[in-house]
C-alpha cells in the first residue's frame, strides 16, 4: 500500500510487509508453563524506533528485563517442583516397602492356608 501511495524509498525500507506470521500471538505470554519456552523473537513492528527515534532501546530493555525475570521464575518453579517430585518418589518407595513388610507380617501370624497365600501375594504385590 505504501508503494502505491508513493512513499520514498527510505520510509519503504523501515515500514516492511506484514505478514500473517508476524501476527501471531506469542505463546510464551498466553501458555506460561508450556514447554520449550525460549522464543523472544518479536515482529520487526515492535522492534522499531519509536517517535524522535529515541524510545525503542528502553523499551527493549524493558522488554528484555521483563524476559529475563519471566525465564528466572519459571526456572525457580521448576527447580522447586523437581525437589518435590524427588521427595514423592521417595514418599512413595517407602511406602510401598512398608506395605510389604506389613504383609509379610500377616503372612508369618496367618493361621490358616488361604490367608496365608493372600498374603504372600500381596508381598509380591507391593515387592
Amino acid at each position: 500500500a505504501m508503494e502505491y501511495l508513493g512513499a520514498p524509498g527510505d520510509m519503504l525500507a523501515i515500514y516492511r510487509n506484514i505478514y500473517s506470521s508476524d501476527l501471531t500471538v506469542n505463546k510464551d505470554v498466553t501458555e506460561e508453563n508450556r514447554f520449550g519456552q525460549g522464543t523472544d523473537c518479536l515482529p520487526w513492528f515492535w522492534r522499531m524506533e519509536g517517535i524522535g527515534m529515541n524510545s525503542s532501546s528502553m523499551w527493549m530493555e524493558e522488554f528484555y528485563r521483563i524476559n529475563w525475570l519471566k525465564a528466572k521464575a519459571r526456572y525457580c518453579r521448576w527447580k522447586e517442583e523437581l525437589e518435590l517430585v524427588k521427595h514423592e518418589m521417595h514418599w512413595a518407595v517407602r511406602w510401598f516397602q512398608a506395605e510389604e513388610l506389613q504383609w509379610q507380617r500377616r503372612a508369618r501370624k496367618s493361621e490358616e492356608a488361604g490367608h496365608k497365600a493372600y498374603a504372600e501375594r500381596k508381598v509380591l504385590l507391593y515387592r
